[in-house]
């Protein structure tokens, strides 16, 4: 009984595939055929043509500069950070300078009675100093690895 089970079975698969088989010619005779000629290698072997190639522009040949190893980018980063503390260094003299300075003025402005003196020559110079104290304060804040910090003139 199971043989004869199987048999039915197997059947009833072939005539499934069968149809399915069928189905899938009829399907490619419809499709259209490619209507170029595929070029194989012995095509281009039997050729009696030469190939030509035309010159293209000559490309001008382009200077590189070469990148810098890691040890010249080092030492131009090391150049760099001396240079930029070197100028944090005399910017923060040039402020301690100045500080002393504008207390002497301040002092000697107290200790002076002539009145005409204190604004005709105390005042303006108190100004002045007070405003290059600034100047480089600002420059002394600024991080050592920034730019150039343009320093005022020492006067």
């Amino acid at each position: 009984m199971k043989l004869l089970l199987l048999a039915l079975m197997l059947a009833a698969l072939q005539s499934d595939t069968t149809a399915l088989v069928e189905a899938s010619k009829d399907a490619k005779a419809k499709r259209k055929a490619s209507t170029t000629k595929v070029i194989t290698n012995a095509d281009v072997k039997k050729s009696k043509g030469k190939v030509v190639q035309k010159p293209g522009a000559a490309a001008p040949a382009a200077e590189t500069k070469p990148e810098p190893t890691l040890l010249e980018k080092q030492a131009a980063e090391r150049a760099a950070r001396l240079a930029a503390e070197a100028r944090l260094a005399s910017a923060q003299k040039r402020v301690a300078d100045l500080e002393r300075e504008l207390a002497a003025i301040e002092t000697n402005y107290y200790e002076t009675n002539d009145l005409d003196y204190r604004d005709k020559v105390l005042v303006p110079r108190f100004n002045e100093v007070k405003k290059q104290l600034d100047e480089y304060r600002s420059a002394a804040a600024e991080p050592p690895l920034s730019k150039a910090v343009a320093l005022p003139p020492h006067s």
